[in-house]
This record gives C-alpha cells, sequence and structure tokens, in this order.
C-alpha cells in the first residue's frame, strides 16, 4: 500500500470525516502518477471505503480516478471499478450499459493481441456488472429475466466471451457400472442443503466426504470470478484445464461419484479440473440462475444435471448454451423436505391467521402479503398475519433501503394485526397457529416455507412469482388452483375457504398433494436414481 493509501487508512480507522478522505485523494490526483500506480492506488482506497460499508464513498474516489486517468484503457478499467461500487451503493449507473460494452470490447482487443490474462480480466468485469445481484436480487426485476435475449446481446457480440464458450475438448464421459458406494460432496460456503445430504447418505451405508471449497486457501483466487472466467478463457481457446491441487487428488480419486451441491463457484471448477475421472452430479438453484456460474460451466463435463423446478431450468438452458449441446442429462427434482413430520393440529386462532415464512427479503414482496391482509380486514378486523423468520431484513443491498423502510412503516401502522416471530428452529410449530400459507415471492425456486405450511395443513395461496411468469411461473411447480394473480385474488381465495380455510376441503386436498408429490420419502428415490445409480 503506497504512502496516501496507507494516510487515508489511518484516517478513516480514526473514524474522522469521509470527506477529509476524498479531499486528501483529490489533491494525491494532481501528482503526475503512472497508470498502474493509479489503478492500484484507486482500487487500495476505494477497497478502503467499501470494507467499511462506504460504497458511494468508494465510487467517488474511483469516479475522480477515472476522470484523471489519460489513457483510454485504464479509464475503462477505472470505469468498471465506479459502476461496480454504484452498484454495491445500491444506485445503478445511468452508464452501466456503457461501461459493460466498453469493458468487453477491451476484452476483445487483450485476445486479439494474445493477452489472456488482461482479456480474462475485463470480460469478469462486465460479467460481474452484468450479473451484480443489485440487478437480479433488489428492488427492480431481475433484466435477465425480463428479456434474456436483450440481456445477453452485449455478450454476444464479444469475440472474447464467444472463445471462452467454446468447449474443444469435451471430457471423456465414464462408464458407471454399478451403484455408487462413495460420494465426494464438492460445495462452496453455503451447506444449508449439503449437511442433512451427508448426514442422510452416510446413514444409509453411502461413504460420504465433503468439501467446502470456499475455506481452501490454496483455491481461493482460482475460484474468483477472474480465476474461473480466465481459466474457463483458456480451456475455450485450447482446451487446457487447471491441474487438479494435489491435496485434493486423494478426494477425487476416492470418490465414484462428485455431488455438486449449489451451480455456483464450485460446479465451474470441477468442470473445468483436470484429474475428475468420476461422473459429476450437479444441482441447481434460483439463485444460481442469475449469475454468471452457469454460462462458465462446462457442461460436457457434467454428467447429470437437477433442478430444483421447471422454471429453474428453462432459465438456465435458455442462458447458458453449453448445457443444451451438451449432452448432459436434466432433471427436474425438488429439493429435500421431511413434510410428513409437519403434520399437526391446528390451533383454534389459525381460522383467522396468514403466515409468511422467510419474509425478510426483498424477493420475497412481504409488501405484497400486506396488500392482502388489507383486502381481508375490509369486512373482517379479525384477521391477523404471521412474518415467520429473523426481525431485520437479511438484504445487504442498499438498494433494498427504502423497501423495508416502507415496509416497517406499513408494520407498525398495523399494530397487533401483524406479528414479527423471530428467528424460529421449529417452523411446523410456529406453523399450528396458521390456516393459511402464502408465497408472495417475486420469483422462487420450489418454495420451502410455503410446502411446509401445506404440510401442516395450512391452504396455500401463492402468487403467480410475476418475475418468472414467462418461464412458467408457480404454475409450473404447484396445481393451478393455488396460484393467484392479485391480493384481491388471493383474499377472494381465501374467503372462499371461511369459515375455516385450514379445514377446508382446498387444503386438505393441497396437504394430499405436497405430501404424495414433495415429501422426501417420495422424492428421495428419484434423486437416488439420478446421484448414485450407473
Amino acid at each position: 500500500m503506497g504512502i496516501v493509501g496507507r494516510a487515508l487508512d489511518g484516517v478513516l480507522r480514526l473514524g474522522a470525516a469521509r470527506a477529509a478522505g476524498r479531499a486528501a485523494w483529490r489533491a494525491h490526483l494532481v501528482v503526475p502518477t503512472r497508470a498502474d500506480v493509479l489503478v492500484d492506488s484507486s482500487r487500495q482506497v476505494a477497497k478502503m471505503y467499501a470494507d467499511r460499508g462506504h460504497h458511494a464513498d468508494a465510487a467517488a474516489v474511483l469516479r475522480s480516478a477515472e476522470v484523471k486517468a489519460g489513457s483510454p484503457e485504464v479509464r475503462i478499467e477505472l470505469a468498471a471499478a465506479r459502476a461496480l461500487a454504484e452498484l454495491d451503493a445500491g444506485a445503478p449507473p445511468k452508464d452501466l450499459l456503457a461501461v459493460v460494452d466498453a469493458a468487453l470490447g477491451e476484452a476483445d482487443r487483450h485476445l486479439d493481441a494474445g493477452d489472456v490474462g488482461q482479456s480474462a480480466a475485463r470480460l469478469a468485469d462486465a460479467l460481474g456488472l452484468a450479473y451484480h445481484p443489485a440487478r437480479h436480487f433488489g428492488a427492480d426485476p431481475s433484466p435477465l429475466l425480463a428479456d434474456h435475449r436483450a440481456f445477453a446481446e452485449p455478450f454476444e457480440r464479444s469475440s472474447a466471451l464467444k472463445a471462452l464458450l467454446d468447449d474443444p475438448r469435451p471430457r471423456r464421459r465414464p462408464e458407471r457400472r454399478g451403484r455408487a458406494e462413495r460420494m465426494l460432496v464438492l460445495g462452496y460456503d453455503n451447506r444449508t442443503f449439503i449437511d442433512p445430504i451427508v448426514a442422510e447418505y452416510r446413514a444409509s451405508g453411502v461413504e460420504v466426504r465433503a468439501l467446502d471449497l470456499a475455506t481452501d486457501l490454496g483455491l481461493r483466487q482460482g475460484l474468483s470470478l477472474r480465476g474461473l472466467v480466465e481459466a474457463r478463457l483458456r480451456y475455450g481457446l485450447d482446451g487446457t484445464r487447471p491441474p487438479l491441487p494435489e491435496h485434493l487428488a486423494d478426494d477425487l480419486a476416492w470418490a465414484d461419484v462428485v455431488f455438486v451441491e449449489w451451480g455456483h463457484r464450485a460446479l465451474v471448477w470441477a468442470s473445468l479440473v483436470r484429474g475428475v475421472e468420476c461422473p459429476v452430479v450437479a444441482r441447481v438453484h434460483r439463485y444460481e440462475a442469475l449469475t454468471p456460474m452457469p454460462l462458465l460451466t462446462v457442461w460436457s463435463s457434467v454428467e447429470r444435471a437437477v433442478f430444483v423446478a421447471e422454471p429453474i431450468r428453462a432459465v438456465v438452458e435458455a442462458t447458458a448454451p453449453g448445457l443444451a449441446r451438451s449432452g448432459t442429462e436434466v432433471s427436474v427434482i425438488p429439493n429435500r423436505l421431511e413434510l410428513a413430520r409437519c403434520v399437526a393440529e391446528k390451533l383454534p386462532e389459525a381460522d383467522r391467521t396468514l403466515a409468511l415464512v422467510g419474509w425478510n427479503k426483498v424477493v420475497k414482496d412481504p409488501a405484497w402479503a400486506l396488500d392482502v391482509l388489507a383486502a381481508l380486514r375490509v369486512t373482517d378486523d379479525r384477521w391477523r398475519l404471521l412474518l415467520v423468520g429473523e426481525q431485520k431484513p437479511a438484504d445487504s443491498l442498499e438498494a433494498s433501503f427504502d423497501y423495508h423502510e416502507e415496509l416497517t412503516r406499513r408494520i407498525v401502522k398495523l399494530r397487533d394485526a401483524v406479528e414479527v416471530t423471530g428467528f424460529a428452529d421449529d417452523i411446523p410449530t410456529v406453523l399450528r397457529r396458521a390456516g393459511v400459507i402464502l408465497s408472495t415471492s417475486r420469483m422462487e425456486g420450489t418454495h420451502e416455507g410455503l410446502l411446509v405450511g401445506v404440510a401442516s395443513g395450512a391452504l396455500p395461496v401463492v402468487r403467480s412469482w410475476p418475475e418468472l411468469r414467462g418461464w412458467g411461473g408457480a404454475a409450473a411447480v404447484f396445481p393451478q388452483d393455488w396460484v393467484v394473480e392479485s391480493p384481491q385474488e388471493a383474499a377472494a381465495r381465501i374467503l372462499a375457504a371461511t369459515p375455516s380455510p385450514p379445514r377446508s376441503e382446498a387444503a386438505r386436498e393441497a396437504q394430499r398433494w405436497a405430501l404424495s408429490e414433495m415429501d422426501w420419502g417420495v422424492v428421495r428415490p428419484r434423486f437416488d436414481a439420478v446421484l448414485l445409480d450407473p
């Protein structure tokens, strides 16, 4: 870190005014500076701000350096970093598409000059901006889901991306001669679905090893977006695969099958690395479908892919062209849910109680649940709403702050009609109080919280998941009669089931469907067939 960087770090650590830090940085920019020093020092100072949550200040530093930069190449690199900081701050830059185009142009130029590393760096910039979570999981609709062809158009013009997507040396698919007895589970950071799968398969006699690649310091750089893009580009150009790290060789040689949970960084890595001689089976959820990882995956190296819901399969097949031509066997199998354990007698208060599980994210759109509640309370003010889950927002994106502030005002205004339960270990017990279970989300995969409520005996009311409507939506996952288009339709479905929605025939039929179609006891044989059988 340079002298200015160390000085600014000290200022920030002392908690001094951020404006003083920005002024010091502007003074530094007056001094003639080499291009590489300008880029490095700007990134360092911006990172200090960003690490402390001051993303707008990070963007301001990078914007000042961008203006100062002498060469177009440096300006484009700094513009990409500045746009990323603005997205982190919740303020999508007005020139975002122009910055993406410029980064792609630089990626193409560097590739033409034979500089694969710099080409990959600029391509990673473009992908990081286009797929930034603020664009797909924030308060605004995802541009990829709204019009995936328009979203992909700038990338389809890029010679660097075309080179990256090539599959010059498909990995030979191993022959599966018997049921797998040794399973290696790969993940990256998120163990939500990994730990139950590992425990259950071990209990049933399968030998299981599990690796969290996020904790592997030797892989950290290679698993960054830039590292994965560079590895995928080199493979696309000449079939070069990154070597298998020596400390992982024994695990890969031991396994009969590799199961990659989450179609994210671990899947891209497993599809690229040399030395994987056994079948690779991947499971893809909603989140990964809106990241660049399916695009970067070498699908010809993946023997089987499991999608948790039909709309998610449709999205990935449309936006990751390598999947359709790979020969990968595709299945749609819902997540592991022990729904039979959720059946319970309802409490009397359930007759006038709605519930929304996992409410504290913008994508769940709990404001829609408040609209349903308001429609019901017009004629009967006994209706109440349980918001089941943590009391504070789970969204880290600054773009979500306004949504949560307005939501909080509405909840406070409704007083006792809305109850935020806080974190609950035993969701089925909480749901004994609820006679109606809501899915108000803008998009979902299988929506586990909804299915737990249906299994408990609550009447399901499912919004049509507007961002996935063009991909099949909720009606491609659940029975059509569960799905409604508006809060008014939702209220009408609920009122049609009164005086006791949880005792209505509609609720009983929904419960029978959930237990017969989505319970793990029914689903597991299908999952076993994909994962373990030859």
